[in-house]
């Protein structure tokens, strides 16, 4: 299952001009006529924050200790996600005039867009980990490699995920419709504003069956409680970072030979 990501990874290598090239095309698009730019980015999930803020801290009482890194650190991991898997779902068919009049790794149509959100994940969060430092209780001590250990194995797996909804989205063009309805679901049934342990027991073996509350469960010890993610934790992340990259990448050069007479 491996072998195609093994195969795979030299030709990007090879073609990282391309890359670079794609990922500064994204980011002049989506900036392009606008008087803030890329800057709207940050501010769209920054209004956001502030509001669900209010309401679950103010509103509802959610008592949960320094809960602004707490919800900051699971929603900015969420922001990033889900922008990118739905980006994900239409970039071969937003390319398609490319991809039927040259020859050229695909895989890095969904790197690109893997990498053009990553961008605004690092702006946002080098915006915020400061401010979790100095003012709300985050812990300022060599855990902080693991937060970095585990955003980057987030990273990897959103990029399986983007393999993966790349493919379907070109055989199956509802693919971004069902995501507008399934993400947000998905929203509520990871803990980004809530702890799993608040959960009904009954739902409890749901949220771990989660891949993605894993990986913020995980950042947020090491950031919060400053110690090394559970034993238990890094082996899930694991297993759904190794299963989720490895079909990825196999189910994406399976049929991505198909994808210009499809388009």
């Amino acid at each position: 299952m491996l072998a195609p990501l093994a195969d795979g990874f030299p030709k990007l290598i090879a073609y990282r001009t391309l890359v670079k090239y794609l990922f500064l095309k994204e980011v002049k698009v989506k900036s392009r006529g606008t008087y803030l730019g890329v800057a709207w980015t940050l501010l769209n999930p920054l209004l956001t924050i502030i509001v669900y803020f209010v309401v679950f801290r103010h509103v509802f009482r959610v008592e949960i200790p320094n809960f602004l890194s707490f919800f900051l650190l699971g929603f900015l991991m969420w922001t990033f996600f889900s922008r990118t898997v739905t980006a994900a779902a239409t970039c071969i068919l937003d390319s398609g005039n490319i991809v039927k009049t040259s020859r050229f790794p695909l895989q890095t149509l969904p790197l690109a867009t893997v990498l053009y959100n990553l961008f605004h994940h690092v702006v946002a969060l080098s915006i915020a980990l400061p401010f979790m430092l100095v003012f709300w209780g985050a812990q300022f001590t060599l855990s902080l490699l693991w937060v970095g250990v585990v955003l980057g194995a987030f990273v990897c797996f959103t990029l399986a995920v983007a393999l993966w909804l790349s493919t379907i989205g070109v055989f199956f063009r509802d693919t971004r419709d069902i995501l507008e309805v399934g993400l947000p679901i998905l929203f509520w049934a990871t803990p980004i504003f809530y702890s799993a342990n608040m959960a009904p027991k009954p739902l409890r073996p749901l949220l771990a069956a989660n891949p993605i509350s894993g990986f913020i469960i995980g950042a947020r010890v090491a950031l919060l409680d400053g110690h090394a993610p559970p034993p238990t934790e890094l082996l899930s992340m694991a297993l759904w970072l190794v299963v989720m990259l490895g079909s990825g990448a196999w189910v994406f050069q399976r049929f991505s030979p198909r994808f210009a007479e499809e388009l």
